[in-house]
């Protein structure tokens, strides 16, 4: 599957190929709309590679473009490298007690 996903909070990270081709569009466009569907996250970044993007590709984005519209998720288009970002790590105050 051309699509990568991870979840950072309430923000799912979707990375999409911009050279998809047609045979693989459905697939990549059912993919991210179960993942969508799924998390029901708060805000969806869709990572596109960077360069002239496939008309496959840019169905693909206009299906999630939609689906967020329709259930009130905010959606961010990058052309920034795929990278997810951890959480950061929770530590105990100085002088916490533990359990």
């Amino acid at each position: 599957m051309p699509v990568e996903h991870a979840r950072e909070g309430r923000i799912l990270a979707l990375s999409v190929p911009a050279d998809l081709d047609v045979a693989s569009r459905a697939a990549a466009a059912l993919h991210v709309q179960g993942l969508v569907l799924a998390y029901r996250p708060r805000g969806v970044r869709l990572h596109m590679a960077s360069g002239p993007a496939s008309g496959a590709s840019v169905s693909v984005l206009a299906r999630v473009r939609r689906l967020c519209e329709d259930l009130d998720i905010a959606l961010t288009l990058t052309d920034r490298p795929w990278t997810v970002h951890t959480p950061p790590v929770q530590t105990a105050a100085p002088g916490a007690v533990g359990p």
